[in-house]
């Protein structure tokens, strides 16, 4: 017992002397008017305890150079989603501590479960590398005005966020330069640039209305010209598509040197009366922009033109061929009527008509299945349709129905059963061909 009580004193003892060699400058933090002081520990438990304690130290360091931010107004402005600070915020201190040099370890100390450096940063020193850090930060800050002067307005928003990073690690230091003999704050002026580089920005276009036909192109090009304040926009791209009605435009294009893009509308599968295509600036550039910045540039407004398309009342022509081993007879005044009511106008001069249908059946009876009050008939009926430009052979539809099943009472008279199966084949046509007629595309 005396043994034990012998070593625990012992330990003791020994944990008061190891204490006692600790250097000052662990337990009292030193003071220089001439240096930034750094104090770093890390837990000997740590991986690579001795790195972690030498980062904490330039972290420390960079603590005291880097000044509050909270009244930045650069960082107040660019705070659209509460993380942007956040984000700044560390970016400030590892790039500070990536770009440290000229500090001198003063002193190491280990004790049982600590480990602790001091580190010490020249005030000079720093200010000389402060100083080449903020150049290049301004220099990179301000290329995207060459840009925006010439109206290349994508690639100027795509220099201003890339000018927004190269200065966001260096928000802390005093980023004003002289331009045209005023003093600017390079992040605020980019801030500012970058935000308001489509601003001012408005769409014209060549005609504010155009007629269409159904499944028709329209002949002539819909042209939308970009200006900003006046001046036309050379460069970027616009895109159309349909804000009300459907059909098929072609794709996005960059405005020429007179701020023109024009566009073709291909094809008319709407049968509203009346629709709209917009023509507006494609958003696709951004994804080439700083992710914490895109959002600046979505919640601005855009510009945009409508032209409103007027459909002619004149619908396609289309002779209805019935073939003669047609054998659901009588279904062809529901496919007439099915025709006539999606932009069809039934001729009866086959060489007149736009369109030639061919229009086939076949009824085909299986086996009688046994019921509870009264047996079954099984039917399977097909149906085969083909829409071809009557001018050039070209099949533009080749539809069917194939082996519909019907049940239909044996006590059912012909003429009941044909009904029943038209009827059964019908409901099917009609849910599926009308969409299928709409993506037609006849010149």
């Amino acid at each position: 017992m005396r043994k034990i009580i012998l070593g625990l004193l012992l330990s003791i003892c020994s944990v008061f002397h190891a204490e006692a060699q600790a250097p000052d400058w662990v337990t009292q933090r030193p003071t220089s008017s001439d240096a930034y002081i750094g104090i770093g520990v890390a837990s000997l438990s740590e991986t690579d305890y001795m790195k972690k304690a030498t980062q904490n130290a330039l972290l420390d360091i960079v603590s005291q150079i880097a000044v509050k931010l909270e009244n930045n107004s650069f960082l107040h402005r660019v705070d659209v989603d509460g993380k942007t600070r956040e984000m700044l915020e560390d970016k400030i201190h590892s790039s500070m501590v990536a770009w440290l040099e000229g500090q001198e370890l003063k002193g190491s100390y280990q004790s049982e479960q600590k480990y602790y450096v001091y580190y010490a940063l020249d005030k000079k020193v720093y200010a000389r590398k402060a100083e080449e850090r903020r150049q290049q930060a301004i220099r990179t800050g301000m290329e995207g005005r060459g840009e925006e002067s010439a109206m290349n307005l994508s690639q100027a928003a795509q220099l201003y966020g890339k000018g927004l990073e190269a200065v966001e690690p260096w928000a802390f230091m005093d980023l004003t330069t002289n331009a045209g003999g005023s003093s600017v704050n390079v992040p605020i002026e980019l801030y500012n640039a970058y935000v308001n580089v489509f601003s001012g920005m408005a769409i014209t276009t060549n005609v504010m209305m155009v007629e269409g036909e159904a499944f028709k192109a329209i002949a002539e090009p819909i042209a939308g010209c970009l200006s900003k304040n006046g001046v036309v926009v050379p460069n970027v791209k616009l895109k159309a598509s349909f804000a009300s009605g459907n059909g098929t435009v072609s794709l996005a294009i960059q405005t020429d040197y007179t701020g023109t893009a024009e566009f073709y509308v291909t094809n008319i599968t709407s049968k509203e009366e009346v629709q709209e295509l917009r023509i507006t600036i494609d958003d696709s550039f951004m994804n080439s922009l700083p992710e914490a910045y895109r959002q600046l540039l979505q919640n601005q407004t855009w510009p945009s033109a409508k032209v409103t398309i007027s459909l002619k009342s004149a619908p396609i022509t289309a002779y209805l061929y019935v073939n003669k081993d047609n054998e659901l007879e009588g279904i062809e005044r529901q496919i007439s009527s099915l025709l006539t009511n999606n932009y069809f106008t039934l001729s009866e001069d086959p060489d007149a008509a736009t369109c030639f249908v061919d229009l086939s059946t076949k009824l085909e009876m299986g086996e009688v299945v046994t019921g509870g009050t009264y047996d079954l008939n099984t039917c399977y009926c097909s149906l085969v349709l083909k829409i071809y430009n009557n001018k050039t052979q070209q099949m533009l539809l080749n539809y069917s129905v194939n082996q519909v099943k019907v049940l239909v009472p044996v006590n059912k008279s012909a003429t009941a059963s044909l009904s029943m199966c038209i009827r059964e084949v019908i409901k099917r046509v009609n849910r599926e061909l009308p969409a299928q007629i709409k993506k037609l595309k006849i010149n």
